[in-house]
């Protein structure tokens, strides 16, 4: 990598830090969750309720809003492990009147979603999926598959599949070296067990990667007129696209050239319909509805082309310092750009004063901590126009 390329690695590293839910937050939404899920524990006593967070939330890659009038998305599972021969309606009636008997709840939810019942707290609002296993058990982690159900514009029912357990699985599996380093670090400097690291506890390239991307999506779409932005790339396709295209780089910047170059090569297409396979659910298309509105297939590409540019072109020839800075406000908005890159130089600049400054020999990178890959940096180190 060139200097410049490390350093705008380095300021991607800070905004994608910037763009996590803080630790309050979490911490606020976990206690919600939890809540949610004891009170739907005893929704019905023949079902043996579990309830589990999947989406963002429990990849780590959820992002902060882009404005304080938009909400963070929270999405849980509600398994009934023991309704697998209910109807697609019972399913969702039975969670929907357990959230009704609840005083708080019940002024919280809004009307029937497609497939899922929607609670609005103050600063996110939860999703909750009722569901059933999809053959007769649900044992983890081999039977895994749940029935979901979908509520059709007529208002008909019509069961949906998915596998939410093995999604995460594969997820991890997609960054395995990366996560295992990141894990280890975390494990020593907190002293507990690696394999008790949380995926949310932890920062790849990827999930950083991922979370720019939204961002930038976010903010692309803030802009334009509403038709478009209903056809926006949803997050499970840039999620999906992102992970098959990753091969474990060691940085953001080198991870997002790889995955937005190769973010195609993993979308198929039959006649006039686009295919972007669950990876863990054949049967499941995350393109499924850009064969019914081309927009969406056409909107998914210009974001693309957007992200490449704006993303990585322009600041890797964008002179000077505050020229980057710029480029990177368009791209993920201007407070969070300008608070990442104050505090990127702060960070250097306090580590070379306390002769704690390292090299990474696999990247070239500026480091504010030793790992086994740095070195410690010797006098000053400084990056021109």
């Amino acid at each position: 990598m060139t200097d410049k390329e490390q350093l705008i690695d380095r300021y991607l590293c800070r905004i994608a830090d910037n763009l996590d839910i803080s630790a309050t937050m979490r911490e606020k939404a976990e206690k919600s969750y939890r809540a949610v899920g004891e009170w739907l524990g005893d929704c019905d006593i023949n079902s043996d309720v579990k309830i589990m967070p999947q989406g963002s939330f429990n990849l780590g890659t959820v992002i902060r809003p882009v404005t304080d009038a938009d909400e963070y998305d929270i999405d849980l599972v509600c398994l009934l492990k023991n309704a697998w021969h209910r109807s697609e309606d019972g399913i969702k009636e039975i969670v929907g009147n357990r959230l009704r008997e609840h005083q708080t709840y019940s002024s919280m939810l809004e009307p029937e979603g497609k497939r899922c019942w929607t609670l609005c707290y103050d600063e996110f609002h939860m999703d909750i999926l009722p569901c059933v296993p999809k053959q007769m058990y649900y044992v983890e982690p081999d039977l895994t598959e749940i029935r979901l159900t979908h509520k059709c514009d007529d208002g008909t029912y019509v069961p949906k599949y998915s596998n939410p357990y093995k999604y995460h699985e594969w997820f991890e599996e997609r960054m395995r070296v990366r996560l295992n380093e990141v894990r280890k670090v975390y494990a020593a400097k907190n002293q507990v067990e690696i394999d008790k690291v949380p995926l949310y506890k932890v920062k790849t390239p990827l999930q950083r990667a991922i979370q720019l991307l939204k961002r930038h999506r976010d903010i692309m779409y803030a802009a334009l007129p509403e038709e478009r932005k209903d056809n926006a790339p949803i997050s499970i396709v840039i999620t999906t696209l992102s992970a098959r295209a990753y091969s474990n780089e060691t940085n953001v910047y080198e991870a997002l050239c790889n995955i937005v170059e190769n973010m195609p090569k993993f979308i198929e297409k039959s006649g006039n319909s686009f295919i972007i396979e669950n990876p863990v659910l054949a049967d499941e298309n995350f393109a499924e509805k850009w064969s019914e509105k081309p927009e969406k297939a056409q909107e998914f590409f210009k974001w693309l082309e957007s992200a490449k540019e704006a993303i990585l072109a322009a600041p890797l020839n964008a002179q000077g310092i505050h020229r980057v800075s710029e480029s990177f406000e368009r791209s993920f908005g201007r407070n969070i750009v300008r608070r990442s890159i104050v505090e990127d130089g702060n960070a250097i600049k306090n580590a070379r004063n306390n002769k704690s400054l390292y090299i990474d020999g696999l990247t070239g990178g500026l480091k504010t901590s030793a790992t086994q890959t740095t070195k410690k940096v010797g006098g000053h180190t400084f990056f021109g126009e």
